[in-house]
């Protein structure tokens, strides 16, 4: 009988949590929270009209200390508030405001710091409905990939810029959420997560990169993610 680690358990857990419950959602209740949504992201683009420190202004806004930063993607009119809550479970079903809402926020891992050397964000994906992270399917075709290739993460300290490495479909190995990593063990995953890529980005990684992974439900496949990966370039 094989023993379950911790590690293994913790693995298995966040998949169900921020993967799971964004593969089959109820399709009235979707459209009806897509409005409530629709709504918060109007006020995030005036407020980005009128704003110098946007991250600043989103917590002052919608009284959300844990509005951390803010993603955006090259050559894409899209940005989007991240969250980080004090764990996987509030912001999947949890508007940066704080109301309740099936569609969730896009939210950095509750495990992570923002120094942290490799950094994970979630979001949810539908079939129904247009998400924030419906954006990534984008990336399985390597044409968007050409004029796409950046991704702009900004704190209030800092903007840094992530070159997109590998675009993939996580079907049986979740690696990609650990975390904690010596030296060498984090040189062997940033090698495996290029080679998950479907695609050749021509981009090369090595134990001195941090690194930007963005997973959301591909909803082709059940119990399958799509996971982006960037290292930093500035």
């Amino acid at each position: 009988m094989k023993i379950i680690t911790k590690k293994r358990i913790l693995l298995i857990v966040i998949l169900l949590l921020v993967g799971g419950f964004g593969y089959q959602f109820f399709l009235p209740t979707e459209k009806q929270d897509k409005k409530k949504l629709d709504v918060v992201k109007q006020e995030v683009e005036l407020l980005e009209a009128s704003t110098t420190n946007e991250v600043e202004d989103y917590q002052e806004h919608f009284q959300n200390a844990d509005i951390v930063g803010k993603l955006s993607f090259e050559n894409t009119n899209l940005s989007i508030p991240v969250v980080q809550g004090d764990d996987n479970e509030y912001y999947l079903n949890h508007l940066i405001d704080h109301s309740k809402n099936s569609l969730g926020s896009v939210f950095l891992d509750y495990r992570n710091q923002l120094s942290d050397r490799k950094l994970i964000i979630y979001g949810h994906n539908s079939e129904n409905v247009t998400t924030d992270f419906h954006i990534l399917e984008n990336y399985l075709n390597k044409n968007y990939y050409s004029s796409h290739r950046n991704l702009i993460w900004e704190t209030d300290e800092k903007t840094s810029t992530y070159q997109i490495f590998s675009v993939y479909i996580a079907r049986t190995d979740y690696q990609h959420v650990n975390l904690n990593f010596t030296q060498e063990e984090y040189a062997t995953h940033l090698s495996w997560l290029k080679e998950q890529s479907i695609y050749d980005t021509e981009v090369e990684v090595s134990s001195y990169d941090e690194i930007l992974l963005l997973q959301t439900c591909y909803v082709e496949e059940e119990n399958a993610y799509l996971i982006v990966a960037g290292k930093k370039i500035a």
